[in-house]
């Protein structure tokens, strides 16, 4: 039997911060080990979110391999929350 590296899971699931911004116009996902809120384009530093589009949706979760080192998961669906993922991902690359 073949022995898989160790998988460790570094943080709980989060949402996937996801930013139209009315400035630079850029489409951007962003992921942070945070539940604060979106107050400016990180592009462009942009911050009247009037004529922006935020919304939460989609999660990650970040792991860490023995043999393969940090890994972030990253599911954009609209279709899962962060209380969808397990606590027993699998290494993409192992």
């Amino acid at each position: 039997m073949i022995e898989k590296p160790k998988v460790t899971t570094l943080t709980e699931a989060k949402v996937i911060h996801k930013l139209h911004c009315g400035e630079c116009n850029w489409k951007q996902e962003i992921a942070a080990n945070t539940d604060a809120e979106i107050k400016c384009c990180p592009w462009c530093g942009w911050s009247d979110l009037d004529i922006s589009t935020v919304a939460n949706e989609g999660g990650f979760q970040e792991i860490e391999c023995e043999k393969h080192g940090k890994v972030t998961v990253i599911l954009p669906s609209p279709n899962i929350e962060p209380l969808d993922f397990m606590d027993n991902l699998f290494c993409p690359f192992c």
